[in-house]
Parts: C-alpha cells; structure tokens; sequence
C-alpha cells in the first residue's frame, strides 16, 4: 500500500542532532555513529536563522574520497552552510520532487513560522510511505 496522504510533519525525525561549524570531521562522524543517524544540522550562527546540513554521504565524497584527514577537516569545510528546507505541510509527492530536483537525500523540516521542527531524509520518505497491507 502507497501512502501518498502523508506530509512532512507526519514522517520527519523530531529529534533533530546539531553539531557546530567549527567540530572536526572525525567529531561529527562518531557523533553520527553514536546517535545512528546520517545527518546533522550545523548550528546557525551570527544570529541567523538558518542551519547548515553535513551528510554522511558529504564526509565520505569531500573528506575520505580525497585523502583529507577527519582529524584536520572541520563541518564547516564539507558541509552545506545554508541547507535548503522542507516546509512542515509539504505532501508525499512535492518531497520527493524537492529532494529529484535538489539531489538531495535529507533537509531540515520548517514549520509555517520558519521555526525547525524536525529532518526529513529519503529513508523517511520511503519506509513511511510504502507500507506493508493490513
């Protein structure tokens, strides 16, 4: 069964795990493993609004692919300082052509008053929207 009555609010992961700009690479990989997650919202700074996301998926292209040192590399470096969002009402299909059109595989969850409220991923997208029938 297809779930395509689903919204963004109904799938995201409300626990959201931040990290800040300046941690190393190797900090937010073991922060990954420890929490089990693939991603994380870089903490805003200066007063913005507006979190930065590191993937898993960027550690492994930017730093491991390339020789970096995880040691020596910091989030800031690798990671995306202004991470496109999902509102928190979007349905099934504008997410899935949000992260087709983006290339993307995880975004922060806004709600109608630009306040984060959660992260969606593809995994959400597609573990919550094809079910087992009854």
């Amino acid at each position: 069964m297809v779930n395509y009555h689903l919204r963004a609010e109904d799938m995201m992961q409300t626990e959201v795990v931040t990290i800040l700009g300046d941690a190393t690479i190797q900090e937010a990989a073991a922060l990954m493993r420890y929490e089990g997650v693939r991603s994380l919202l870089i903490e805003p700074r200066d007063g913005s609004k507006n979190y930065g996301i590191i993937t898993f998926s960027d550690i492994i292209k930017k730093v491991l692919a390339d020789n970096r040192d995880p040691r020596q590399v910091t989030v800031d470096e690798v990671g995306v300082q202004n991470a496109i969002s999902i509102q928190s009402d979007a349905n099934v299909q504008a997410i899935a052509s949000f992260f087709r059109q983006h290339d993307l595989g995880h975004a922060p969850v806004l709600d109608s008053d630009g306040v984060l409220v959660g992260v969606i991923s593809m995994t959400d997208l597609i573990t919550e929207v094809i079910t087992e029938p009854d």
